[in-house]
């Protein structure tokens, strides 16, 4: 049995493709797959093994018989990166029957979102050879396998060697130490009344360019300005030539050695025209073993200011127009905010989906998606 665990939007796709039950378990040697749908044209399926991470572009259409030709799309790859013969004709023997299930693990999922944007970005949505993308992708660095062998043709060719110890992949919970340190932060938007804030767990190992990411998530910022963290008076962002002091690079330095013992003076600046400027301060600090998820946001109040509304003078201008049917640019305001806003709303179920967008597609492609320039 095969087991793929497709993203919700695959799965709406697919609404009559046979389910796999709590019980049920791949039984072949490379594990389950997990796929999502990209709506490119033509439109497309992409598969990436859970062990091994070699991916997969196939078409979607006709999507109700994707889990049918999964299988000849999956061996084909096989194939070609010389996996033994013998091997593929047990892994497709096994994959006789195929069933549904969802993703359940944010690690492979951000490795999909990765191959679909450089798949995307590199090759093009329209009529892409998608066997060859297929290949070409299987040579990029992952983060996951960066302790193992890199890129996931590698870590194929590993796994079927004849002296292969290759072990599962963990999971993003279990890839955090029981004996690293985990920070509960709180994170205030400074000059907020009343004040906009989160609640933050993040892993000590982890850098400040992730801790940068964690907040970005909870506020539900999108990353399409220039940051950087102040403690003790000492600049962390991303060092470019052009800066007129100093910046240590946050990409080198985690948050453990940049918070030390929880007392420095801390603060983080968002997009450096509107200046949303943060307070954060370290409520507790505990082993990864006493915290269900991290990173989390586990609390809040209150809505995130949209992007570019002019700082929080211009958030508050813009809820007061908002407020006023009567208002010159009340029309103009509510077709630019997309809608209505409630300033009270703080919903901390949006976290894992936008730390995945912040983490997995990138930057610049973020902001491009959303209709940004580049950061400024």
């Amino acid at each position: 049995m095969l087991i793929i665990r497709g993203t919700k939007k695959l799965r709406d796709r697919m609404k009559q493709a046979p389910a796999a039950s709590p019980d049920d378990k791949s039984t072949t040697a490379l594990g389950d797959w997990f796929a999502t749908a990209l709506f490119w044209k033509p439109q497309t399926a992409l598969l990436v093994n859970s062990s091994t991470m070699i991916p997969v572009f196939t078409p979607l259409a006709p999507a109700g018989k994707l889990l049918d030709r999964a299988p000849a799309a999956i061996t084909e790859v096989l194939r070609a990166h010389g996996v033994p013969g013998d091997a593929v004709a047990a892994e497709l023997a096994e994959m006789s029957e195929v069933r549904m299930a969802p993703t359940n693990d944010r690690q492979i999922v951000g490795v999909m979102n990765e191959f679909c944007f450089h798949g995307e970005g590199a090759w093009g949505p329209h009529h892409p050879d998608l066997f060859s993308m297929s290949m070409r992708l299987s040579e990029l660095i992952v983060g996951p396998l960066s302790n193992r062998h890199d890129t996931p043709a590698d870590e194929l060719a590993a796994f079927f060697s004849a002296d292969a110890d290759v072990i599962t992949l963990p999971t993003a919970n279990a890839m955090t130490s029981p004996t690293r340190r985990v920070h509960q932060l709180k994170v205030t938007l400074r000059g907020s009344t009343p004040p906009i804030w989160r609640r933050v767990v993040v892993d000590g190992g982890q850098t400040l360019s992730h801790l940068h990411a964690v907040i970005q998530a909870a506020f539900g910022w999108w990353d399409a300005h220039l940051h950087d963290f102040d403690i003790d008076d000492v600049r962390y962002g991303i060092p470019d030539e052009d800066d007129w002091t100093p910046v240590k690079d946050e990409r080198r330095v985690s948050i453990d050695q940049a918070i030390g013992n929880g007392d420095h003076k801390i603060r983080y600046t968002y997009d450096f025209g509107d200046n949303w400027d943060h307070n954060i301060v370290v409520e507790k600090t505990t082993s990864a073993s006493d915290v269900a998820t991290v990173p989390d946001c586990i609390g809040g109040r209150r809505a995130c200011p949209p992007e570019d509304c002019g700082g929080l003078w211009g958030y508050r201008e813009l809820l007061d127009i908002l407020a006023d049917p009567s208002h010159p640019e009340h029309d103009e305001r509510l077709e630019w905010t997309g809608g209505p806003i409630d300033a009270e709303a703080f919903d901390p179920t949006e976290f894992a989906e936008n730390l995945r967008l912040q983490e997995s597609i990138g930057n610049q492609a973020l902001s491009n998606l959303l209709g940004y320039d580049e950061p400024t």
